[in-house]
């Protein structure tokens, strides 16, 4: 497996362990140093990343990721993503486009983008 094939399994792996709520295999895909931008937070670390993956997302049932696209050049992997989290009867659906920095076989930087709208429609407003 080529090493571009190989940094797009790492990102499936880790969007699918999101999914399926496999906190250990979110938390061994991250290198210790890594960091996250995401659009409307800005910076974040990597304990306050996995924080909103285990607080929000894992408050959610069923859940799901569905890549639309994955491409992957040297160390980056970009993956185009639509989500459907389901909290009670109501239903938090999105679309991402995500960058992935992959090093050593493991997650070492992350950008994420998305409709803000969606998340302060479904969340209220976010950063406060």
């Amino acid at each position: 497996m080529s090493q571009t094939e190989a940094n797009k399994e790492i990102v499936r792996r880790f969007l699918d362990a999101v999914v399926t709520g496999d906190i250990d295999t979110v938390e061994a895909l991250q290198a210790p140093d890594c960091t996250w931008w995401v659009v409307g937070l800005g910076d974040i670390s990597r304990e306050s990343y996995t924080d909103e993956v285990k607080n929000m997302l894992l408050a959610a049932s069923p859940r799901q990721v569905k890549i639309d696209r994955l491409v992957a050049e040297g160390d980056e992997v970009a993956a185009e993503l639509r989500s459907e989290f389901h909290f009670g009867d109501r239903v938090y659906a999105n679309e991402y486009h995500d960058l992935f920095v992959i090093r050593d076989g493991q997650i070492v930087h992350g950008r994420e983008y998305f409709d803000t709208g969606k998340v302060a429609a479904f969340f209220g407003p976010q950063g406060d």
